[in-house]
């Protein structure tokens, strides 16, 4: 009986800890909604590929970040999360209404941005809408560049 306690609670770990810190490991949940386990202000992950897949760091764009442009002016910068592609930003949404979203490369280069104030505050848990395959008028994955070069890509 006691081998049987302790083979459970072996297996159990990786599922108590799937939403512990778990240092700066290659694959942290990504594309899923980090607001789920974390209370970050808002989080998301960033690909290289529109339809990029959950929980793996094959087609997430390391080293790219977000920043959010509010409709009064103020500008909000996300910061590297856990796992490649994984960015965050702790904070305060209370000046968040309307707001436009950017892509920075890891020059501070604005390589993808949405329509002007097209999200607003309820639109923080990027990964929900930005999916797989898009929700909500997404048009799939967060990407390192710009959505506009997506036609010639989805035709094909």
């Amino acid at each position: 009986m006691k081998k049987l306690y302790i083979l459970s609670g072996i297996l159990l770990i990786p599922f108590i800890s799937a939403c512990e810190d778990e240092g700066n490991s290659v694959v942290h949940h990504q594309g899923q909604n980090c607001l789920s386990c974390h209370s970050f202000t808002s989080a998301a992950t960033i690909y290289n590929d529109l339809r990029g897949k959950y929980d793996t760091n094959v087609n997430t764009a390391n080293g790219y970040t977000i920043q959010l442009l509010l409709d009064n002016g103020t500008t909000i910068k996300y910061r590297q999360g856990n796992g490649h592609g994984n960015v965050l930003w702790k904070g305060d949404a209370g000046d968040v209404n309307d707001f436009t979203a950017q892509v920075l490369d890891t020059n501070g280069n604005v390589v993808n941005r949405s329509e002007k104030n097209s999200h607003h505050v309820g639109r923080l848990a990027c990964n929900i809408c930005h999916s797989e395959l898009g929700l909500n008028g997404a048009p799939g994955r967060i990407v390192s560049y710009q959505y506009k070069s997506l036609k010639k890509q989805i035709m094909h």
